[in-house]
């Protein structure tokens, strides 16, 4: 009964776990969006004269890599809700500064 009571010191809790997790991933997931937009820049410099089913690449690069972006902001944004709170808290103050 006292075992079920107290707390055991030697268990991690699952909460901090999930938290380092979603770090790890959301540090990723914003590597990722800013390779995104480098590379929307650079095929949009880069291939302006070639075409794809009648639009240029680089018109095609923003078709398919601002809609990209979005999800992964997004994505990110929903992790924080979820697993980080204090993040997003920080994220809702400098909006509203």
């Amino acid at each position: 009964m006292a075992q079920s009571t107290t707390r055991s010191v030697g268990v991690p809790d699952r909460t901090d776990d999930a938290r380092e997790i979603w770090m790890f991933v959301r540090s990723w997931l914003t590597i990722i969006r800013v390779i995104v937009v480098i590379l929307i820049i650079l095929i949009a410099e880069v291939f302006e004269e070639k075409s794809a089913f009648n639009l240029s690449l680089s018109v095609w690069a923003i078709i398919v890599g601002f809609p990209l972006f979005l999800i992964i902001s997004v994505s990110i944004i929903q992790g924080d809700k979820k697993f980080a709170p204090e993040l997003d808290e920080k994220r809702r103050k400098r909006i509203e500064d």
